[in-house]
């Protein structure tokens, strides 16, 4: 019977956790992140972090900083246990994972964009702090954006990146499809208010792929030709 409880209650820790799109296993998130060319946001969590908790009630839940992650992020959660994954060709648990990445406290924010990491965020940011930091990492990432985020915080700007049309393999495509929960396949678009532009779309069709850039969607995977 102990075994069954422990057993909920992870399950409804994982499904009470307030951003549905988040990924719990970093070599798939980090593989997914390759495929739709996003940069990947590794967040490194406790179950007794009050500052994590912070973070989720008060900054996760935000719709707008949702639709920053959704349209420009993949979004990783850690946990320290003995969960395995591969990562970067080698095997970790996530325990490893915290050594490896050096993380001394929680929650620590790890930005890692295809092969090489980007910056750290350790502790808990404010809301406007934190939308910002996300917009000035991907100008930094897309623009080669050289002036410090001191400078960047004053400025009005809003920016999710690049829009891009991604030709991909049959394999990609497929576990995109299985394992992203922000995808929609769409074979024709049929209105135009009906494109929530946050999402990674997939298609079989170039014209279709291209009618969903014009309407502001930042990234359409499209299936390669055989």
């Amino acid at each position: 019977m102990k075994k069954i409880i422990l057993v909920l209650l992870l399950t409804l820790s994982i499904f009470s956790f307030s951003y549905q799109y988040a990924f719990y296993d970093l070599g798939t998130a980090h593989k997914i992140s390759l495929i739709e060319n996003k940069p990947l946001i590794i967040y490194f969590s406790s179950p007794t972090c009050t500052y994590c908790k912070k973070f989720e009630e008060e900054v996760l839940t935000n719709k707008s900083f949702q639709n920053i992650l959704r349209a420009s992020y993949i979004f990783a959660k850690i946990n320290p246990n003995t969960k395995t994954t591969i990562f970067m060709g080698e095997q970790f648990t996530n325990n490893d994972l915290f050594g490896a990445f050096g993380v001394r406290g929680t929650p620590t924010f790890v930005f890692w964009y295809k092969d090489k990491g980007i910056t750290s965020i350790p502790g808990y940011m404010p809301l406007n702090d934190f939308k910002k930091a996300l917009m000035y990492i991907l100008r930094f990432i897309y623009e080669n954006y050289q002036e410090s985020f001191e400078i960047y915080s004053t400025k009005e700007d809003f920016y999710l990146g690049p829009s891009e049309i991604i030709i991909v393999s049959e394999e990609d495509f497929n576990f995109v499809a299985d394992n992203d929960k922000n995808v929609e396949y769409v074979e024709k678009v049929n209105k135009a208010e009906d494109v929530d532009t946050y999402k990674t779309f997939l298609t079989n069709s170039t014209v279709t792929a291209e009618h969903l850039k014009n309407l502001g969607a930042l990234r359409i995977l499209v299936l390669e030709e055989k």
